[in-house]
């Protein structure tokens, strides 16, 4: 007696989201992850720009690989966004603490309107300490440049990568002035 095996079938559903500085914690969370209903996902709290994506079950094991990949990209970004937290707790106190945290976390990321945000909050800081101003744009400006050699931004047309990358450095001098 033959007993073949049961057929799998079923539908899933995966999240998505743009993992930015801006993304949500909850969505963050949730990025990559696959459920059997889109009830399973909460809705977004701030209303972050996501998609739950219906697969079928022959598809799992693809987007179980996809899903491994996505929650690495959010666990970065959460390791990111805690050392820049951190970097900022430290700079009125701890300036080479500082200095150290933003390096390591711009070596994942740097996104220029927190860059901004930063200048602005600490402006009269980094006036009063134009040392600290030179190593805070050297660093970010080294993490926004780096940023573009990695496999993301290869799939940009070279001109194009290299504006982007162009512009975001000399928003960054300017910002450091």
């Amino acid at each position: 007696m033959t007993i073949w095996p049961l057929r799998r079938t079923g539908t899933y559903y995966q999240y998505y989201t743009n993992v930015t500085y801006s993304t949500c914690s909850a969505c963050l969370s949730l990025h990559g992850q696959i459920a059997k209903s889109p009830s399973e996902f909460l809705d977004c709290p701030r209303g972050c720009a996501r998609h739950i994506l219906k697969f079928p079950h022959r598809e799992l094991k693809e987007n179980r690989k996809q899903e491994k990949k996505m929650r690495s990209v959010a666990k970065r970004e959460s390791v990111r966004r805690q050392l820049f937290s951190a970097a900022e707790q430290a700079l009125a106190s701890d300036k080479k603490e500082a200095l150290s945290l933003f390096d390591r976390s711009a070596q994942l990321e740097v996104y220029i309107p927190e860059v901004e945000a930063l200048c602005h909050k600490y402006a009269a800081l980094l006036r009063s300490s134009p040392e600290l101003s030179n190593k805070l744009r050297t660093i970010f400006i080294k993490g926004f440049s780096d940023k573009f050699s990695r496999p993301h931004y290869e799939r940009l047309a070279e001109p194009m990568r290299i504006q982007l990358e162009q512009a975001g450095i000399v928003k960054i001098r300017e910002l450091f002035k």
